[in-house]
This record gives C-alpha cells, structure tokens and sequence, in this order.
C-alpha cells in the first residue's frame, strides 16, 4: 500500500512556464500517486496551460498514474482551499517562481496564508532540483517536525536518496538549565540526554526502519544563517522544514516565521507540513 500523499498541483494560467507541473509529474511518476491538476484561469489566454495540463495528463496516465484536471477562475488559493476540501490528505504542489521577489518577503504573503489555512503537505517549487539525490530536514528538535520529517523520509526512501536531520542551536538567551545543557554540549548533542537528542535519534531510527541513509549535522548560531548556509553549501535538492503555525500558542505570533523566510531566501524546492497542535509545544 503507497503511504505517501496524492498530489494537487496548483496552475496559473498567465505563467509563461509551469515549474510546479515540471516537478510536479516528475514526483508522481517516482510516488505512483494520483494526481489532480488544479488550473486557475487568469487574465488572457490559457491556451499554454491547456496544452501543458494535457501532455502532462497523458504522459502520467501512460505509465498508470491516475490524473485528472480540474479548472478554476480568480484567485488562486481560494481554488487551492476549495479543492483541499475535497482531498485533505494531499500534498499541495505550487510555484511562485514569477511572483515579485519583494512578495515572496511580505508577512501575510501567499505561502503564508497558505501555511497558515493547511495541515496538508506544502511543496513550493521554482527550480527543479531533480531527481532526488540529496535532502535536508531543519529539525527544531521537537514534535511538531515530525510530520515533515516522517514524509521526507518516505520520500528518500522511493527515491533513494540521502537525508540530513540539521539542528541549529541557538546562542543561549534565557538562563535556565535545559538550555545552557544543550548550548554546552552543542557539539555532542546526540550523548545528551535532552528532549532534542531524543527526538532526532527516533528521527534517525525511523530512517533506518526505512532503509534511508541518515545522518544529523548540528550547528551553532543564528538559526536563519546556520540554515540557509548549510543548504546553500551542502548541495541540497529538497528542503524540508516544519511550521510555526503547529504551534497554537500567543508566541508563535511574536516570533519569526523562519519556514517562510527560508522559502523567501532560497530556489531548490521547499516542503513542509504542520504538525498536531498536541505535539507543538
């Protein structure tokens, strides 16, 4: 039985290109998943999407991935929200390759109104990174990553590729014990016996139940600059991160969105998911 998600991939129809149908039924063809292409008219012609939709639908029926195309009018993620609706389990596949890079910044931009409105899988694509050979997941070390990290394993695992675990450990700035303990030891996190070192070493168990070859990098500093460094310089073709938006309590509104500000900050593909309120601390 595929235990890995359906795929809705979200189409405009004034993009010049589809980077998120490239990817998209690259993904499918490696998942044997279905798939449901969701293309949302825009102003002028939609005769290029129509004609791509088409040849990606018969390309993945003609090695039996079920597809099917569904059309929309306005804006994109009242569409996107619509459809979920009717498939709550399934990944979302977008792009915002040819949205204005000062958008990707904005604090209720696009991808965060979607983080913020999903419990679903979000796979943000401008460039294709493909196949899959190399995947990082930023572990806060707590709970609530670990939806994304379980998909991201599965997904290594169909593809074969190789999985880093990253924790950043922060400069400490409140004086209490769990965190000097962790801040002392950053360098030999695994040997402590924190709720960190618990969480990525059932990370890397679940990798090696998998057959995933697996491995955790720790790192100290700035958790934005640790993270975009290690995926600039580590060759990374897919990112996953979790989401401030598991979290249900009145901090998460006052501290930054790093999920988003690494998607801002970064091409290679994004993926992330949110996890239960339960587990978000």
């Amino acid at each position: 039985m595929n235990d890995l998600p359906p795929l809705l991939i979200a189409l405009q129809s004034d993009h010049p290109s589809f980077p998120a149908l490239e990817y998209g039924e690259s993904l499918a063809k490696l998942l044997r998943t279905p798939v449901r292409l969701l293309c949302v008219r825009q102003r002028g012609s939609s005769s290029l999407l129509e004609e791509q939709a088409q040849r990606s639908a018969l390309a993945l029926k003609e090695v039996d991935v079920a597809v099917e195309i569904r059309w929309a009018e306005g804006d994109l993620v009242k569409a996107v929200l619509r459809e979920i609706n009717q498939m709550p389990e399934a990944m979302l596949v977008i792009s915002d390759k040819y949205r204005p890079i000062w958008r990707r910044w904005v604090r209720f931009g696009r991808f965060r109104r979607l983080q913020a409105s999903l419990s679903s899988p979000i796979l943000r694509v401008r460039d294709a990174c493909w196949p899959l050979h190399n995947i990082i997941v930023c572990s806060g070390g707590l709970p609530y990553t670990k939806p994304v990290e379980r998909l991201a394993t599965r997904m290594a695992k169909t593809a074969g590729a190789r999985l880093t675990f990253l924790h950043v450990v922060e400069p400490v700035m409140l004086d209490y014990p769990l965190a000097k303990e962790i801040h002392s030891h950053w360098e030999h996190l695994l040997q402590t016996d924190t709720p960190q070192a618990r969480h990525l070493k059932q990370a890397l168990d679940f990798a090696e139940q998998n057959g995933v070859e697996a491995r955790v990098v720790v790192r100290h500093g700035l958790i934005l600059h640790e993270i975009l460094d290690e995926i600039r310089s580590g060759g990374y073709d897919l990112v996953g991160m979790g989401s401030t938006y598991s979290s249900t309590s009145l901090s998460r509104l006052f501290r930054p969105d790093v999920t988003a500000l690494v998607s801002a900050a970064v091409d290679c593909p994004l993926l992330t998911q949110r996890g239960s309120a339960e587990n978000s601390g």
